[in-house]
């Protein structure tokens, strides 16, 4: 995207009745007061719009310390901030608490500016000049242009017009990489199209004809139309002011603090890690599960912060906290959110989020937590994206996740994980066509936890050949997703690990070591079955003829087919191998007489029903001692050779 391309936001910020409205009329002849209310009561109580240029927007913010949720649900994602400061009041409360939240939410780019300079003699307004340049020299604003102006007479306005758009044209041209957000600040109907919600873009791209997802309500919709500065538009992306056109939703499921996205990528979040600063000045101490107001992009939610290893926070401190909401809300990695008291409503700090969607809390991780935290706020890439995998325990993450979980673009995250496999860092994995990646770290974890399973089944079990694997997963489930565990498993095979017999795990070094008991059900079963070689009973009937569980008798059955002493030629039915290979030896017999055979011949060979011949000649046929051809049996190629 070109400069001329970019789309610009510009935020008004300042103390009630210091004539933002004015001042945005001035600059573009649009008044932002849009409400009843607003005209009666004389001030801005929700965000105005106006168009400076064709390519940029300003929005006109609440100054009265009861809507500071107004004022942030303006700022969060601007470009470039008019901080208005009036020239007979001089710096004001909520002049100091607006300047802080801007600085909590990052942003550094912006001009102050004295209005009402008409009211004031030079002498004074030189003053509140000095009053403003000293209020900024230790804030990222430090060294911001300073215009005095009067909305009434004119005077400075051109200056201003002229250093916002000299200043717009040093802003960086926001890249389009990333999954498509736009926090609802608005949300109207207009007759003939429907529900529209507008915006400031602050990732991605969205064209006409996408589907998108509101969160955190999950609701789904099409994108019947787009507009921009009033101009209809094929596509919009970050930086933009964005309307949205939205299909099959009515108004009343839209609301302000709900977040326009792509279905897939994000989920409703109600608790997050975040690094917690509280403000130099404020009046409060922060303290472990304290009720506090989190103000979120659009939105306000209550919450409350739980720190890892301390009991409060001070005035001008940082520190890691777990925050805890009351309901659920949209929150993604490095959002900027506001701090402020449950009552009265002071603004106390800020944070940026880390981690979204973590386990609770629990003290004796906190060392471990406390290291993730601190990778996931490094500027190393790869640092980034183990401690992502650290901090979901022993889960595997798709491509998609890991992408929202440290903020890197698809490309550069993509070679990232290479050179973590290369490095034999991570490990990976497919379901289907998704990729799944976890740390080398986790799968040792993995794999020491299912050691101690089969070590543990082994005590208990030593006459069965191993642990069922669909035992281990459901064992471990509330742990580990059954994909890992399936990896685990499959990797630990190939590295000698484990051992596998048919659907059983052991230990390499495992052997069943028969109790008097296991011996004793062995060779009966054994006897059993050679009873009446070729009728022998099914499954059910012979549990019932040993007396012992169908489960158990399974274990005895395995153990007998893996020393190859019984053949299982359907699930519930098992011959003895010497039955088989008498029946092997009566069919090479019936051959040297006959070229073929059919199953009332081979039912009479053997003296057994039709129920026990079928299955054993498919059985024949399976091991080509027979070939099947219609309704008659010719010698297979096994038996010819045999």
């Amino acid at each position: 995207m070109s400069h001329s391309e970019r789309q610009y936001v510009i935020g008004m910020a300042g103390h009630i009745d210091h004539g933002k409205t004015v001042l945005v009329k001035a600059l573009t002849g649009i008044d932002t007061d849009r409400l009843k209310e607003e005209k009666k009561r004389g001030i801005t109580i929700d965000l105005g719009f106006a168009h400076l240029t064709q390519n940029s927007t300003i929005i006109d913010v609440p100054g009265h310390e009861k809507l500071i949720k107004n004022m942030v649900a303006g700022v969060t994602t601007i470009d470039l901030v008019l901080f208005v400061i009036a020239a007979d009041d001089g710096i004001m409360p909520q002049t100091r608490e607006h300047l802080d939240i801007l600085n909590l939410l990052g942003i550094s780019r912006g001009i102050f500016v004295i209005t009402k300079i008409d009211l004031v003699d030079d002498e004074w307004g030189d003053l509140v000049e000095e009053e403003v340049r000293n209020l900024i020299k230790n804030t990222g604003m430090s060294g911001a242009p300073v215009i005095r102006v009067s909305g009434v007479t004119g005077e400075g306005i051109e200056e201003l017009r002229g250093t916002i758009l000299e200043m717009m044209s040093g802003i960086a041209v926001r890249s389009d990489d990333g999954i498509f957000r736009l926090p609802i600040d608005r949300v109207f109907v207009k007759a003939g199209f429907g529900s529209i919600v507008t915006g400031s873009v602050i990732s991605g791209t969205l064209e006409i004809g996408q589907t998108v997802e509101i969160l955190p309500e999950k609701l789904r919709s099409r994108v019947r139309g787009l507009q921009s500065h009033d101009t209809d538009v094929e596509k919009v992306a970050a930086g933009y002011r964005a309307a949205i056109n939205l299909t099959g939703l009515d108004k009343n499921q839209l609301q302000r603090g709900q977040v326009v996205t792509l279905p897939g990528y994000y989920e409703a979040v109600n608790l997050f890690y975040a690094r917690i600063s509280v403000l130099p000045e404020s009046p409060v101490v922060l303290k472990n599960r304290m009720r506090i107001r989190v103000h979120l992009h659009t939105t306000e939610v209550i919450g409350r912060i739980v720190f890892l290893d301390r009991r409060e926070l001070s005035a001008g401190e940082t520190d890691f906290a777990q925050v805890w909401l009351d309901n659920s809300v949209y929150a993604s990695f490095r959002d900027r959110f506001i701090i402020r008291q449950f009552s009265p409503q002071n603004t106390l700090g800020g944070g940026i989020v880390l981690e979204t969607n973590p386990p609770r809390f629990r003290k004796k991780n906190s060392d471990a937590v406390i290291d993730s935290l601190k990778g996931l706020e490094s500027d190393s890439q790869k640092d980034r994206i183990l401690s992502a995998f650290s901090l979901v325990d022993l889960h595997a993450l798709s491509e998609k996740t890991l992408q929202i979980k440290t903020g890197l673009s698809i490309e550069i995250l993509k070679n990232q994980l290479d050179e973590l496999s290369t490095q034999n860092l991570i490990v990976s994995f497919s379901v289907g066509q998704e990729k799944f990646y976890y740390s080398r770290q986790q799968l040792d974890k993995v794999k020491q936890v299912i050691r101690k399973e089969l070590k543990k089944y082994h005590q208990l079990y030593p006459g069965r050949k191993g642990m069922p694997v669909p035992e281990i997963l459901s064992n471990l489930e509330k742990y580990f997703s059954q994909d890992v565990v399936t990896h685990a498993i499959s990797s630990g095979m190939k590295t000698g690990q484990f051992q596998i017999t048919e659907d059983a795990a052991a230990l390499p070094d495992f052997k069943v070591q028969f109790s008097r008991k296991d011996e004793t059900v062995l060779i009966r079963i054994e006897e059993i079955l050679l009873e009446d070689r070729f009728q022998p009973p099914l499954f059910g009937d012979l549990a019932a003829s040993l007396g012992i569980p169908e489960k158990e008798l399974r274990e005895y059955l395995g153990i007998l087919k893996k020393d190859k002493k019984i053949v299982s030629v359907e699930e519930k039915m098992f011959f003895h191998s010497d039955a088989i290979r008498d029946v092997v030896s009566l069919i090479k017999e019936y051959f040297r007489d006959h070229e073929e055979m059919r199953i009332a011949d081979f039912r009479s060979m053997l003296g057994t029903t039709r129920k026990y011949a079928v299955p054993l000649l498919v059985y024949l046929d399976n091991q080509n001692f027979t070939r099947r051809e219609g309704d008659i049996r010719k010698a297979g190629s096994s038996l010819i050779h045999q």
